[in-house]
């Protein structure tokens, strides 16, 4: 779906992306990364809105910064994180001329903008105008553009933000109905664990311009699930600490107590492993990592790839 290279942005002298690599499946991806972490330049490098400084790339099969990076943007969506909302304007009239522009003739984009509105739960609303409206309604409105001509891939930035718990809820709900119902893939870019963890198949984790884990949340979760408190009778020897790494990698010790990823998830093997090695395991107790946990070892320079 999407692929890049080396993929260096800058605004002047500042570098924004930093050489970064990487490959993305179809399905929903949770770009996460604290604010200023290069989030929103990605996206608009992926769009076609920043030419790379270096580097290349494809988006559906299309090179970025190429010739042909106009012909993107009929097949992709874009919710960006302000809205530009013309107030005394409906949302109908709003969302179908959106959909001219994205190359929809004026009867397709009326006949669209219909179906997206009632998609997003704003049918009865449509005809308001944009300056009655909730913030939650302003971003489902928002959502609507970004689908009105029906694209294979849509770009979220922070879709939740200034939203309230059931606001937010309602916008995560949608993502996961935008996948399920229209087949659509989806880059979620927020600074919001919650949201990734709830909606998104993939994880990219960027700070500073720079990638520092991804992967399937279905293997972030198995690796999870392998993560272990091993506490002994006696105090490991050296050369019995060292051992450990036979059965997978130590992550921390402390006051006897070693936190261990197993390399595979029985957790028979680290009783096999004490008796091979002399040792007397007392307690095994699985460490019930969460994917916050995950997320700072990762910014701080031990996250899982």
């Amino acid at each position: 779906m999407i692929s890049f290279q080396q993929l260096e942005v800058r605004y002047g002298a500042t570098v924004a992306l930093k050489g970064i690599s990487l490959g993305l499946e179809e399905g929903v991806v949770g770009l996460l990364g604290p604010n200023g972490s290069g989030k929103s330049t990605l996206l608009k490098t992926l769009l076609g809105l920043l030419d790379p400084a270096a580097g290349s790339g494809e988006v559906l099969g299309i090179p970025l910064g190429g010739p042909e990076a106009a012909r993107l943007r009929a097949r992709i969506g874009y919710m960006p994180e302000y809205d530009a909302l013309v107030e005394d304007v409906s949302a109908y009239e709003q969302v179908a001329f959106w959909g001219e522009l994205s190359g929809l003739s004026q009867e397709q984009a009326r006949d669209r903008a219909h179906e997206v509105l009632y998609f997003v739960g704003l049918d009865e609303a449509r005809y308001r105008n944009a300056s009655g409206y909730s913030t939650g309604m302003r971003q489902r409105v928002k959502l609507a553009q970004a689908l009105v001509h029906s694209p294979e891939l849509i770009f979220l930035d922070e879709p939740t933000n200034g939203l309230d718990p059931y606001g937010r809820k309602r916008m995560l709900d949608l993502i996961l109905k935008v996948r399920a119902e229209l087949g659509t893939s989806v880059i979620l870019a927020t600074h919001l664990l919650e949201d990734v963890e709830r909606c998104a198949d993939q994880l990219v984790i960027l700070d500073r311009g720079e990638i520092k884990a991804h992967g399937r949340m279905d293997a972030l979760r198995r690796m999870l699930a392998r993560r272990f408190e091993m506490r002994f009778l006696d105090p490991l020897k050296p050369e019995q600490e060292a051992d450990l790494a036979r059965i997978g990698q130590v992550l921390e010790s402390r006051n006897g107590l070693y936190d261990v990823e197993l390399q595979e998830s029985d957790p028979r093997a680290p009783f096999a492993w004490a008796q091979e090695a002399g040792a007397v395991l007392v307690q095994l107790t699985p460490r019930h990592d969460r994917l916050d946990e995950v997320l700072i070892r990762a910014l701080h320079g031990n996250g899982a790839h």
